[in-house]
């Protein structure tokens, strides 16, 4: 196991910016919501930083401060961290609740992109 700093420079998304970035997306999106003080939203974040270079022009991942956005975050329902939400056409479509096995979250990644909607 070698112990390397992980550099995670992840694309924000804030109330400001959801509509156009997420609602209005023609591109499926996946939003990480996080807090800052949660220990287990970093290891979604390493997860999610190899997903968005994979799936790189498929899907557009960013991730939300749930305390610096409260009515993105009330407004989806989100009662804990970390939630992963992907979104098609402004919809949500499917979610993927704390800390799972990266194959998780590519499975409802391709559950959206497989899907006619």
């Amino acid at each position: 196991m070698h112990c390397e700093p992980f550099d995670f420079d992840p694309t924000v998304v804030t109330g400001q910016s959801w509509n156009t970035s997420v609602l209005e997306s023609k591109t499926p999106v996946l939003v990480e919501f996080y807090a800052s003080w949660c220990g287990p939203c970093q290891m979604v974040h390493r997860v999610i930083d190899e997903i968005a270079a994979e799936y790189a022009g498929k899907v557009n991942c960013y991730v939300l401060n749930a305390d610096k956005d409260p009515r993105i975050t009330e407004e989806y329902d989100i009662k804990a961290v970390p939630i992963v939400v992907l979104f098609k056409n402004g919809e949500k479509c499917e979610s993927v609740v704390g800390t799972m096995p990266k194959e998780f979250y590519v499975a409802a990644i391709e559950r959206v992109l497989s899907s006619s909607s």
